[in-house]
């Protein structure tokens, strides 16, 4: 009778007191207390029956019917197993979350009365399930996975059919806990329990198939391995082969492209994601979801490739999504982004105002959505491109802080964050903000580990930062870097040769570091494969002549010297303004006529690199001031030579005293009395 009494306090509190009035006694009504005991089951029975009738037509009054029949057999499981069903047949039916519960209290009393019942476990198991959608996710989650799992315990004599079912609700459940612990081991548990549950059906259906891939979709997330997402999108093919027209599934295979392309840039990913968000945009137009997700990677595929097609593709795309929900700031933030940066890239203020115009509205409106600080931080960068002007990226790094300080677990934003830091940095010389944005980049990497973007402006950014500290470690991390991203990225030689640019300037750089002839040749093979893929890239005969002079100051051998000289002639025709080009072959014909014993034509050198440096001095290069003083020093010009020390002093471009002591260049001038008075009288300046 206790389990009565339990159960008459369930009705009064999940149901009105008009359905339950009728159920204040807990005794047995007067005309069956005379029935034997095989009566009174049979009465029972018949009562259950009329209930469950009366139910499934959403009559109420159907719990006075539950209410006898449990009075009259109170201690046999089946009766409070039948009402758990049809309480769970109402819930559903009527989307009424107290049926759902009525009918986990009604399992957990037939559970109690025989525990070795399988039926039991496993309706208990799905109606948990239930209502861990409805609100109370992880709690009613972890305890449906301990009702399937004792189901599992007791499914020894079940058939295939029922066996490859309950797999599959294992599965499935495995698969949500999975999205609250953020743990590899639930997916990979859920993965084993689809194939289990797959091996035991005779005709796969396609839900099946897209819970399937789903799974795998969930860990190629979580794991960021390549694999992972080709198995998903596998499943979701099939799952297409069984029903042309499941969104959901294309929309699947769409996302998994779009993964894949995040990963490796493999533009052949990109395309096959576009096809597919096609295909699911064509069976169900009036999806916002399935636009923006479309919108989003034409913006990140236009923001990377620098291509105003693609985000002219991307604004269209949300122009879709917003007309068919006015109400999703995420819209609202990709159509900022795409805006914002086509009028960067196209050199249009009114595209970036109308982009200004519509977040400023956005972050009144939706102030505690991280998404829409992003793409805030985004719109004030592409002010700063339009004005070359850097103060924009203090305010793009303002935006990004109030986002991170909404959520600390977007990637995007401590990208984003990084760049910025990483452009100041590069600018002003600043180290403290190129330390900073290695720091950041870390950040993003921690949450995007095989982002091969990220992890290339990183070593970007590490590179710059070895070149302004000289610090071997910093540079070693750098072409760590670049071998990590270029590992990822297969096809980087065809589609990104800026990346195999600026590793090989990080081993350039290390070489000099290093004083190894390897890390030179190296970096010489690494250009030159830029060099096949687009002859015209920027300054790319530049860095390798550079490459040959600085090999040539390591081993004079004159094959170097004539390669360097080629690469700087090409360099010059490449850009006939370019002053760094003249100020370098000047300083290299200088250095190879020095550290060579060539007899007279050390001052045909000498005079060709006069001619260069001073040409590279007429385009406003001032650092030719003190080169050339270095030059006549040589030659034994002094007079000329003090005159320039003079206005590279004035120009302050002029190294510190203790580098001229030790200059080499200057080892003629130095021996004589208007050096030192020249030294003297910078000094006082200095001391004022």
């Amino acid at each position: 009778m206790h389990q009565v009494h339990f159960i008459q306090k369930i009705y009064s509190k999940f149901f009105p007191q008009s359905f339950t009035k009728a159920l204040k006694s807990i005794d047995i009504p007067d005309k069956w207390k005379n029935l034997n005991n095989d009566e009174k089951k049979k009465q029972s029975v018949q009562l259950l029956d009329e209930g469950e009738k009366l139910l499934s037509k959403n009559d109420l009054n159907a719990i006075k019917f539950f209410n006898d029949a449990s009075l009259l057999d109170p201690t046999n499981p089946l009766i409070w197993y039948r009402q758990g069903l049809a309480f769970f047949d109402y819930g559903s039916n009527q989307n009424e979350e107290k049926a759902y519960h009525l009918a986990s209290k009604n399992f957990k009393i037939a559970v109690s009365l025989d525990s070795e019942i399988f039926d039991f476990w496993w309706a208990w198991g799905n109606v948990l399930y239930v209502l861990s959608n409805k609100g109370y996710e992880y709690n009613y989650l972890q305890e449906a996975k301990k009702k399937y799992k004792h189901a599992i315990h007791l499914s020894k004599n079940q058939n295939d059919a029922v066996l490859s079912e309950l797999y599959w609700d294992y599965a499935l459940i495995l698969t949500k806990i999975s999205e609250h612990s953020g743990e590899a081991i639930d997916l990979k548990l859920a993965i084993e329990s689809f194939q289990k549950s797959s091996f035991l059906q005779k005709d796969i259906s396609a839900a099946f198939l897209y819970d399937f891939g789903s799974s795998y979709l969930k860990m190629g997330t979580l794991i960021n391995e390549a694999n992972i997402y080709l198995q998903a999108i596998d499943y979701f093919k099939l799952a297409v082969e069984k029903s042309k027209k499941y969104v959901d599934a294309w929309v699947s295979i769409a996302h998994s492209y779009t993964q894949l392309y995040i990963n490796t840039l493999d533009e052949e990913y990109f395309n096959l994601a576009c096809k597919n968000f096609e295909t699911a945009a064509e069976i169900n137009p009036l999806d916002s979801e399935i636009w923006l997700d479309y919108a989003n990677i034409l913006a990140e595929s236009g923001k990377l490739n620098q291509d105003p097609k693609k985000l002219r593709a991307s604004i269209e795309k949300c122009i879709k999504a917003y007309k068919r929900n006015k109400k999703n700031p995420e819209i609202i933030g990709t159509w900022v982004e795409s805006l914002s940066l086509l009028g960067a890239l196209t050199n249009r203020l009114d595209l970036i105002l109308e982009a200004e115009k519509k977040i400023m509205t956005a972050t009144d409106l939706y102030s505690e959505e991280t998404d829409l600080w992003y793409s805030y931080g985004i719109c004030q960068k592409a002010f700063g491109i339009y004005y070359s002007d850097i103060d924009y990226e203090y305010f793009a790094i303002e935006k990004y802080q109030i986002g991170l300080s909404i959520d600390r677990t977007s990637s995007e934003i401590w990208y984003e964050l990084a760049n910025s830091h990483s452009k100041i940095g590069k600018e002003t010389d600043d180290i403290d903000m190129l330390e900073r944005a290695i720091k950041f980049y870390s950040k993003s990497i921690d949450l995007k580990a095989s982002c091969p973007s990220i992890i290339f402006e990183h070593a970007k950014a590490l590179t710059y930062l070895g070149s302004l500290t000289l610090c071997k470690k910093t540079l070693e991390d750098a072409i760590k870097k670049f071998e990590s991203a270029l590992n990822i990225q297969k096809n980087a030689i065809l589609s990104h040769p800026d990346w195999l640019y600026y590793y090989a300037r990080a081993l350039d750089l290390y070489g000099d570091l290093n004083e190894t002839e390897n890390y030179y040749l190296k970096a010489i093979e690494v250009f030159h494969s830029v060099l096949l893929v687009d002859p015209d890239f920027p300054k790319i005969h530049f860095r390798l002549a550079l490459c040959y002079s600085h090999l040539l100051e390591l081993s004079p051998k004159h094959q170097y010297f004539e390669k360097a000289t080629h690469c700087f002639s090409l360099a010059t025709r490449q850009d006939m303004e370019d002053q760094e080009v003249w100020l370098e072959w000047g300083l290299t014909l200088i250095n190879f006529a020095y550290e060579n014993n060539i007899g007279n034509e050390k001052n045909e050198y000498f005079f060709e690199a006069e001619q260069k440096i001073l040409k590279a001095g007429r385009l406003g290069n001032q650092h030719a001031y003190y080169h050339l003083a270095c030059l006549y020093s040589l030659t034994y010009r002094f007079d000329e030579s003090i005159n320039l020390l003079e206005k590279a002093f004035l120009c302050d471009m002029l190294p510190p005293i203790e580098e001229m002591l030790d200059d080499e260049w200057l080892d003629p001038l130095r021996e004589t009395e208007s050096f030192h008075q020249f030294l003297n009288r910078i000094e006082k300046k200095q001391n004022i």
